[in-house]
C-alpha cells in the first residue's frame, strides 16, 4: 500500500510507520502540492493539511484518510463519506499523546513564570541573582478545554498547589468534583474568570465556536500580568489580538506551540516580546508516537483486509 504524509516535517512519524509495516511505500510532500502527489495513494496522513473534496475525489486509490493523532478539523469528512472512504483518527488518551501535551504545558508555565527568555539574557551577559520569577504555588489557572489533555494538565498541576477554573461545553457539578478544580463553566463564562487568571491555557478542539475565541475582549479583560498559553490550534487565538496585548503589556507574556500558519516566520514581530515557542512538538514524543504508530498501522492493516479502521470518525458506504 501506498502512504501520503501530507507534510513534510514530523518525520519521525515515518520512521515509526516504517519499521512497523516495512512494506509500506511511504512518501511525504508539502501540503500545499498534495495534488501533484496522489497517484495510487492509499493512504492519506493530512498532519496540518487540509484535505478537501478536490483532493478526495482526485485520488481513485484512496481507501484512507488517517490521521497522526486526534484534529480532523480540516478534513470534509462528508465528502469522504460520499466516495467512500473511511476516516479515522487517533485518541489522545492511552497512546501518551495527551501525557506528553500536558507535560509541555507544565513546562511553558515555568519557565513563563520564571522569565526564561531573561535568563538566557543574565547567563550571556553573566549575570547572576536575576531575574526574580515567580512560583507557581497559590496561582490560579484557567483551562479552556477539559478532554483527555485538560484532564492530564489538571492531574500535573495539583501537587503545585494552585486554583484551576475550568472551561467545557458540557460543565456540571459532578464534572467539577470529578476532576476536583474548583470551577467548572461553559464558554459562556470565559469572560467571567479571565480576570481572575494567572494562567490561560488553551487545549480546545479546533471548532467553528473556538475559532478566535480569545481575542481583543478577551485581552481587554484578562488579569493584568498573566500569560497565556496555546496548545490547541493557532486560530483559536486572534493575532492581532495578542500581538496588541503584548505591546502594551496587557498580558505579562505568551507561550505558543502552534501557529496561524506553520512553521512559523522565524522574523515574526511575536518573538519581540516575552514569547516561548515550541514547533508544534507538544505530542512529539518517543513514547506518544510509539502508541500512534501502533494505532495508525493497525488501521491500516485492517483496511487492507477491507474491515473497518479503528476510531472511525464516518462509514464506508
Amino acid at each position: 500500500m501506498k502512504v501520503l504524509f501530507c507534510e513534510e516535517g514530523f518525520s519521525y512519524a515515518r520512521d515509526v510507520l516504517k519499521k512497523l509495516i516495512p512494506e509500506l511505500e511511504i512518501l511525504s510532500c508539502p501540503k500545499e502540492k498534495i495534488m501533484e502527489y496522489l497517484q495510487d495513494v492509499n493512504v492519506i496522513v493530512p498532519a496540518m493539511a487540509r484535505i478537501t473534496q478536490e483532493i478526495i475525489y482526485a485520488c481513485n486509490s484512496l481507501k484512507l484518510i488517517q490521521q497522526w493523532g486526534v484534529g480532523l478539523e480540516g478534513v470534509d469528512i462528508d465528502a469522504a463519506t460520499r466516495r467512500g472512504v473511511y476516516v479515522a483518527n487517533v485518541p489522545s488518551t492511552g497512546t501518551g499523546n495527551a501525557e506528553s501535551v500536558a507535560e509541555l504545558v507544565i513546562f511553558f508555565m515555568i519557565a513563563l513564570g520564571r522569565e526564561f527568555n531573561q535568563c538566557q539574557i543574565s547567563i550571556k551577559e553573566k549575570r547572576i541573582g536575576t531575574p526574580v520569577g515567580s512560583a507557581l504555588i497559590n496561582k490560579t489557572v484557567g483551562i479552556v478545554g477539559l478532554g483527555n489533555i485538560g484532564r492530564e494538565i489538571i492531574y500535573r498541576l495539583k501537587p503545585f498547589n494552585v486554583r484551576i477554573l475550568g472551561i467545557t461545553k458540557n460543565p456540571s457539578e459532578e464534572r467539577r468534583k470529578e476532576l476536583g478544580i474548583s470551577f467548572c463553566g461553559s464558554p459562556s463564562d470565559l469572560h467571567k474568570i479571565l480576570p481572575e487568571v494567572d494562567y490561560l491555557i488553551l487545549c480546545c478542539v479546533m471548532s467553528p465556536e473556538t475559532k478566535g475565541m480569545i481575542g481583543e475582549r478577551e485581552f481587554s479583560i484578562i488579569k493584568q500580568g498573566s500569560f497565556i498559553i496555546n496548545v490547541a490550534r493557532g486560530g483559536v487565538v486572534e493575532k492581532d489580538g495578542l500581538l496588541t496585548a503584548l505591546r502594551e503589556g496587557r498580558i505579562a507574556g505568551a507561550a505558543l506551540d502552534v501557529f496561524w500558519e506553520e512553521p512559523i516566520d522565524p522574523d515574526d514581530e511575536l518573538f519581540r516580546y516575552n514569547v516561548i515557542t515550541t514547533p508544534h512538538i507538544g505530542g512529539v514524543t518517543r513514547e506518544s508516537y510509539a502508541g500512534i504508530g501502533k494505532i495508525v498501522a493497525e488501521n491500516i492493516r485492517r483496511v487492507r483486509m477491507s474491515l473497518p479502521p479503528l476510531y472511525c470518525a464516518n462509514l464506508k458506504s
